[in-house]
């Protein structure tokens, strides 16, 4: 089916409508969750930026495998879209009840274990990992696997080249509403100079937007599921998680895409952790800290925007399919390398302005890339692989590779800030490593094209 027909047809153009609409909620909402995470981790609770990749490794990772295994569970008894609601009701009562009750209360717990010093210590950090586990989760399970999951069983390949990309334009116009919105939260006007109350403004506001992200997920659903092939509605056999793993270590196409996955984090998670330290430095105080990461949420979704409506549309038409997919990697090497040999070189020695300029250029170029080119042409790729490899795979990529990257960045991170004394400290190595791991994410990317290319001749341009 071509675009024109969508369009032409007034059920599909409400299909595609409510698929944008999910899209840019589910986005406004992580970007607002990732914004209150790092003011809490780096300039609030957690105490640093040197705190995050603990939080990765000891906290998201092991929270991903759990959530991978939930969702499993889930998925072999449920449908799609009651596992969805479920999920969704799981993070914003966690989300409501930390901004409202915990965080409010957290000062008096800790003055009564005074008595205990180190539960006393602890107890905020620990509070704060949970915040952060529970921010970073929230992408992976509603929106890379169980969103991306429903609308891959029932979209073919002809029409997801091209709509994907104008559909990612719904997460890049979510990222730049996000801005404003946190700008309003933290602002003096509204918060009473209050960064707890700027916590339950925008709590409250991912939980409101909660409501119609699963009303329309509810109608995207019933919409798909009735006009469904016979086949695809038949009875699935459950598959475990280990299942699901031997499953991809069958297939070297799936290690490829997994491989990219992990390096493409690995690489990213490195460079982030160096840019929130210095990042700290020019804004210590939480609400200023929020405010500015707000800002590079707006202008990472002007890139986004930019991307999905210009450069992907064009690189998937026209280029191969190789083409679109190096984009990322590409990027990654040439602003992470800008932003490490200015953190590094002594000539650029506290100039502060020129680092936090070339780490934010490095924040949004790269996540813009990843939103757009990176995130379509991996589902791409997944639609061209059999019924059998393509939910377990996605499964297991999304939902454990995806964290496996973030954590072994952080175990990278955590050995290097060790060995080095502080963040800033690690610089020269954590670039060295990171660049390095980015070549190879280049290299991965051409030998699954050249798959790619085997698989779909006739397509894959």
């Amino acid at each position: 089916m071509k675009i024109a027909e969508w369009f032409q047809d007034r059920k599909s153009l409400v299909l595609i409508l409510m698929m944008f609409g999910i899209l840019c909620l589910l986005n406004v909402n992580y970007a607002v969750l990732r914004s209150a995470r790092n003011a809490l981790t780096v300039a609030d609770l957690g105490g640093g930026a040197g705190a995050i990749p603990w939080f990765e490794l000891c906290g998201t990772m092991p929270g991903a495998i759990l959530m991978t295994l939930g969702l499993t569970w889930l998925l072999n008894r449920f449908p799609i879209q009651q596992v969805f609601f479920i999920t969704l009701s799981i993070f914003v009562g966690f989300f409501l009840t930390f901004a409202l009750g915990i965080y409010p209360l957290l000062p008096k717990w800790t003055a009564a274990l005074s008595a205990w010093p180190k539960i006393a210590t602890y107890l905020p950090i620990f509070f704060s990992l949970l915040f952060f586990v529970m921010a970073e989760l929230w992408k992976i399970a509603l929106l890379a696997v169980l969103f991306w999951g429903l609308v891959n069983q029932y979209v073919p390949l002809e029409t997801a080249k091209r709509f994907y990309a104008p559909l990612m334009l719904g997460g890049s116009i979510g990222t730049m509403v996000a801005g404003p919105l946190i700008s309003f939260c933290t602002s003096d006007l509204i918060s009473n100079h209050s960064w707890s109350y700027s916590l339950s403004l925008m709590m409250s506001f991912v939980a409101l937007s909660s409501v119609f992200i699963a009303w329309m997920f509810s109608l995207l659903w019933r919409q798909l599921h009735s006009n469904a092939p016979v086949q695809q509605k038949e009875e699935k056999e459950p598959f475990s998680v280990w299942e699901s793993f031997l499953i991809c270590c069958r297939s070297k196409y799936l290690l490829l895409l997994a491989w990219i996955t992990i390096a493409d984090y690995i690489a990213y998670a490195l460079g982030e952790v160096v840019f929130l330290d210095l990042l700290k430095q020019k804004f210590p105080d939480p609400r200023d800290y929020c405010t500015f990461m707000g800002k590079l949420s707006f202008w990472n979704g002007i890139l986004t925007a930019f991307s999905a409506v210009v450069i992907t549309p064009y690189l998937l038409r026209r280029c191969r399919w190789i083409v679109a997919s190096l984009v990322t990697p590409i990027c990654l090497l040439v602003t992470e390398g800008a932003f490490f040999f200015t953190a590094w070189h002594p000539a650029f020695a506290g100039n502060i302005e020129l680092a936090v300029l070339l780490g934010a250029a490095f924040f949004c170029i790269v996540r813009a890339a990843k939103y757009t080119l990176f995130d379509t042409s991996k589902e791409i790729s997944f639609l061209l692989l059999p019924p059998l490899e393509k939910m377990q795979g996605k499964l297991v990529i999304d939902g454990i590779c995806a964290r496996v990257g973030r954590g072994s960045g952080s175990l990278f991170s955590i050995m290097l800030i060790q060995f080095s004394g502080s963040v800033l400290a690690s610089i020269p190595m954590a670039g060295a490593i990171a660049l390095t791991i980015a070549t190879t994410c280049v290299l991965a990317t051409t030998k699954l094209g050249l798959l790619v290319e085997k698989q779909t001749p006739e397509t894959a341009s």
